[in-house]
C-alpha cells in the first residue's frame, strides 16, 4: 500500500519550459463532463483547449464501457445531453425505440461505446474546440491564488499551457488536489468510497425467446451448483451466487447491431483510486473476474454457448474518490427532501447509489427499505434536487471550476449525481460560467449566478427542442 508519509524525495532540477499556447479557457478531461464544458464554453466566444489522456473523447462511456441509460424520472436530463443524444442516435449509436420508460416510470437503455467517440469529436469540431490527446496535466502553476496555466508531459516532453480560466474535469480532481484545493474522500467511516469495477462484454450472444424460462432457470441453477461443487471458479463474483442475478436479468444487451452482453458484474473491494498500488491490484483483478465470468457464461448459460471475451474496460471503474471543496456544497439532506435553490445550475435526480466498497453482495441500492420506497414514489412524481452554482466554484483559487463526479457534495449525494447526465450538465454550465466570467471581467467567485442561470435556461431550452428523443414520462 502506497502512503505519501513513507516516501523519500529528490529534487527536480529547474529548466525552462515551453509554451505550447495560450487559451481563455483550458479544460481537463474529456468525458461527459468536460466535452459538455468545452463545448459551453466555445459556443459563447472563448478560445477553448481541452486536454485528454487518452486518445478519444467520451470518459466512462468510452473507458470504462459505462453505456447505460439511466435517469428515475427524466428531470436529469438537460441540455447538452439531448443534443448529444441527437448526434448518437443520427449516427446509428442507439435507437431511440430502445429508449424505455418501464412500468415503474423509468428510463433505461443502451448506446454503442464506439460511436460516443465519434459524436463528441463532431459536436466538439463544430463548436471550434481545439483538443490535445495523448497528454497527462502534471502541475499548475499558480500565482496569487490564480492558475496561469498548466503543465502537460507529451511524447516531446514537458510543455507548458497557459490559461486564464480552468476547468477540472478528471473526475479525480486532479487540477483542484495539485493547485491546493481543499477535497474530501471516502464515506463517513472509511478511505474507501464505493467497490470498483470491471466492466466486460461478451461478443456472439443470442438472447433465447422468452428469457428466462423454468428450464432456462434450471439450466443455469445446475451448472452453477456443478460449478460450486466441483471448484471450478474462484471468483467471489461466481461463488457468492452475485453472478445469478445478472444472468437471469440479462442485463445489459448493447444494441441491436451489436450481438453483444455488457456486463457490470465485477466488483474490486477495498480500493483507493488515488493510489496507484490499489489501482494496479484493481485493474488485474477485475480482468481475472472477467475472465471467469465470462468463461461461466459459455459453459453454462443458454444463448452464450458461442459467446466470447470481447473485450474489457480500458481503465478499471471509478465511481468515487475526490469530492472537491467548493463555496456551496451538494448535501445528504439536499439529495434525500429534494431541495431546491435560486442558484440552480443543474438537476439531480438518480438514486442514492451506493456500491459497497466492503461487500461482493450488498445493494447498491436497498430497495426494500421504507426510505427509498418513500423516496422512489416522489421520483416517480417527477421531483429532483438542485446542484448549485457554488459547488462547481473550487474553494481558495480564484479561477478555478469543477463539474461531473467531482463537484462539491458529500458522500451521500454524490453517490446520486456522479451518473453521465448530470456530469454533462455541471460541465455546461461550468463552460458557460467561465466564458461569462471573462466576458464580464470578473472571477467565477464574483460572477452574479443568475448570469449563468438566465443563459443556461436559454440554451437548454432551444437544444431540447431541437434533440429530445426521449419518450414522455407520464408523473403521477
Amino acid at each position: 500500500m502506497y502512503s505519501p508519509q513513507e516516501e523519500s524525495f529528490s529534487i527536480e532540477p529547474v529548466k525552462k519550459i515551453p509554451i505550447m499556447g495560450d487559451y481563455d479557457v483550458i479544460v481537463v478531461g474529456g468525458g461527459p463532463a468536460g466535452c459538455a464544458a468545452a463545448l459551453s464554453s466555445a459556443r459563447h466566444g472563448a478560445k477553448t483547449l481541452l486536454i485528454e489522456k487518452d486518445g478519444y473523447l467520451g470518459g466512462a462511456a468510452v473507458s470504462q464501457l459505462v453505456c447505460v441509460i439511466l435517469s428515475t424520472n427524466g428531470a436529469d436530463f438537460q441540455g447538452v445531453w439531448h443534443e448529444f443524444m441527437g448526434v448518437m442516435k443520427k449516427k446509428g449509436g442507439v435507437y431511440e425505440d430502445e429508449i424505455k420508460v418501464n412500468r415503474s416510470n423509468r428510463v433505461t437503455g443502451t448506446f454503442d461505446p464506439e460511436i460516443v467517440k465519434y459524436a463528441w469529436d463532431e459536436l466538439l469540431s463544430e463548436a471550434g474546440v481545439k483538443m490535445l490527446h495523448h497528454v497527462w496535466v502534471s502541475d499548475v502553476i499558480v500565482e496569487d491564488k490564480t492558475i496561469k496555466g498548466v503543465l502537460i508531459e507529451t511524447k516531446i516532453g514537458r510543455r507548458a499551457i497557459l490559461g486564464r480560466r480552468i476547468i477540472d474535469c478528471t473526475g479525480d480532481g486532479n487540477i483542484c488536489a495539485q493547485a491546493g484545493v481543499p477535497w474530501d474522500q471516502g464515506s463517513n467511516t472509511s478511505k474507501y468510497a464505493m467497490a470498483c469495477t470491471k466492466i466486460l462484454r461478451l461478443g456472439n450472444v443470442c438472447k433465447p425467446k422468452d428469457f428466462p424460462t423454468e428450464e432456462h432457470l434450471q439450466i443455469i441453477e445446475e451448472g452453477f451448483k456443478k460449478a460450486l461443487d466441483n471448484g471450478e471458479y474462484s471468483n467471489p463474483i461466481i461463488t457468492t451466487g452475485r453472478i445469478l442475478n445478472y444472468i437471469k436479468s440479462w442485463s445489459w444487451a448493447l444494441p441491436r447491431h451489436r450481438k453483444e452482453l455488457m456486463l457490470v458484474t465485477s466488483r474490486i473491494l477495498n480500493v483507493d483510486p488515488l493510489d496507484p498500488e490499489d489501482l494496479t491490484r484493481a485493474e488485474r483483478e477485475g480482468r481475472e473476474q472477467a475472465w471467469q465470468i465470462a468463461d461461466f457464461y459459455k459453459r453454462y448459460v443458454p444463448g452464450c454457448e458461442n459467446s466470447y471475451l470481447l473485450d474489457t474496460s480500458n481503465h478499471i471503474g471509478v465511481r468515487a474518490s475526490r469530492r472537491i471543496n467548493g463555496l456551496t456544497m451538494v448535501t445528504a439532506e439536499d439529495v434525500i427532501n429534494f431541495c431546491k435553490y435560486p442558484d440552480e445550475i443543474a438537476k439531480g435526480s438518480w438514486d442514492i447509489d451506493i456500491w459497497p466498497p466492503d461487500s461482493y453482495t450488498a445493494p447498491a441500492v436497498d430497495r426494500n427499505s421504507e426510505e427509498y420506497k418513500e423516496r422512489a414514489e416522489k421520483l416517480g412524481e417527477g421531483e429532483y434536487y438542485s446542484i448549485r452554482y457554488g459547488c462547481i466554484v473550487a474553494k481558495d483559487i480564484d479561477n478555478l471550476l469543477v463539474a461531473g463526479r467531482c463537484v462539491s457534495s458529500d458522500y451521500i449525494a454524490q453517490a446520486s449525481l456522479r451518473i453521465q447526465q448530470t456530469c454533462m450538465s455541471t460541465g455546461q454550465a461550468a463552460g458557460t460560467a467561465a466564458a461569462i466570467s471573462l466576458q464580464e471581467n470578473v472571477t467565477p467567485r464574483e460572477l452574479d449566478p443568475d448570469k449563468v442561470i438566465s443563459q443556461l435556461k436559454i440554451d437548454r431550452s432551444k437544444v431540447e427542442l431541437a434533440f429530445k428523443c426521449l419518450p414522455d414520462f407520464q408523473h403521477n
